[in-house]
């Protein structure tokens, strides 16, 4: 190789690296503080995501354009059903504390311009299955119409509810059998207090009163 050659080529191996293209950088998150059950968790999201979400409200972007660190409802909804897309989250809002302002946990029920419940009540949701055979067998159950009072929700989550006592709920799942039967024997169903049983995403989940 010509010596002006490798003089270049020298000098070129010395200069620094060059940043990569803005485009192909990865967006810095946004981080933010979440109260849930009376603890400030941080988070991380991604703002250009937030302003093209469906279930980020015009109110909530706002507060954040203001200054408000407070994290986006979906976010915090997302962090506490990880195993869900945000459409599968649909019958779900979040359960706030006004006296402790504090998120408690998840319910069914329409949401308001802040992801929280717009009908507060004691009830709490939680996963009590998450395999994809149960959740099946609940949601065929109601397309065969074969457990009265199982229905699928309007809301284009594809989930599937039914609500009454857990002891009668327990009865409609073990008649099942299989993998939805496992579910009737969940200690949340053999309280015999209201309950309402969603199959969502693959997962089914128990509401109950605390």
């Amino acid at each position: 190789m010509p010596r002006p050659a490798l003089l270049a080529l020298a000098l070129m191996m010395t200069l620094p690296a060059l940043p990569a293209p803005v485009a192909a950088q990865e967006a810095e998150p946004t981080f933010c503080t979440a109260r849930i059950n009376g603890r400030d968790v941080v988070m991380g999201y991604d703002k250009a995501e937030a302003r093209l979400s469906d279930t980020y409200s015009r109110r909530e972007q706002l507060a954040t354009r203001i200054g408000r660190h407070d994290c986006p409802s979906y976010v915090v909804l997302r962090s506490l059903t990880p195993e869900l897309t945000d459409e599968e989250r649909l019958p779900f809002c979040l359960r706030f504390d006004k006296s402790s302002e504090s998120v408690l946990g998840y319910d069914l029920g329409p949401r308001d311009a802040w992801g929280q419940c717009r009908r507060q009540t004691n009830a709490v949701c939680q996963r009590v299955n998450q395999t994809t055979a149960a959740a099946r067998a609940i949601t065929g159950a109601a397309a065969r119409r074969s457990v009265q009072g199982m229905q699928a929700l309007p809301d284009g989550s594809g989930a599937v509810i039914i609500s009454g006592t857990g002891s009668a709920i327990s009865g409609a799942l073990a008649s099942l059998g299989g993998a939805a039967a496992a579910v009737a024997a969940s200690p949340v169903l053999l309280t015999g207090a209201a309950v309402s049983v969603v199959a969502v995403g693959g997962t089914v989940y128990a509401c109950s009163g605390d």
